[in-house]
């Protein structure tokens, strides 16, 4: 005859199932306040005034500027300083741009850093887009061309400054 036991009640399995959930909650609420005790040590509260002057910083993996390097880790992460012209919201800033950037002039704080000194012109410019893919590149003469032969296809190659 197979081992028979007392099936549990459904009202203690009821209950005991409210104990795990109520734990598996403050477990949960403990964890959430230590992350964000984690987080507030390294966030810190800046407020730039109208006038100020910032460094704007855009992702090096979507810029798409003139220089072109091989590794986009290398290449600038602050470009400007740039005028705070108005203040949008609590975390969000509106630039005086070139009108030559075709980039949106509203930027949230986490982006922006206050530049330090005093400076007549921009000493890092900012990228020239001609549209979100491809920089705005004009050649400025034609120095050579040539014609090489490729299998049984003649390419034509020119060398443009």
């Amino acid at each position: 005859m197979p081992y028979e036991t007392d099936p549990i009640p459904v009202q203690e399995q009821l209950l005991s199932r409210d104990d795990i959930l109520q734990k598996l909650k403050s477990n949960l609420q403990r964890a959430q306040q230590i992350q964000k005790q984690y987080a507030d040590k390294r966030r810190l509260d800046v407020e730039f005034q109208i006038g100020d002057l910032v460094l704007v910083k855009l992702q090096p993996y979507r810029q798409h500027s003139l220089a072109l390097r091989k590794n986009q880790k290398l290449g600038l992460r602050y470009f400007g300083p740039f005028v705070v012209i108005e203040k949008i919201g609590k975390v969000a800033y509106k630039l005086q741009l070139p009108t030559a950037a075709k980039i949106h002039p509203v930027f949230h704080v986490s982006q922006l850093k206050l530049c330090r000194g005093s400076h007549d012109r921009p000493y890092v410019p900012l990228p020239i887009f001609d549209s979100d893919i491809s920089p705005l590149i004009q050649p400025v003469a034609v120095l050579n061309t040539r014609i090489i032969i490729r299998g049984d296809q003649q390419v034509h190659q020119s060398l443009i400054q």
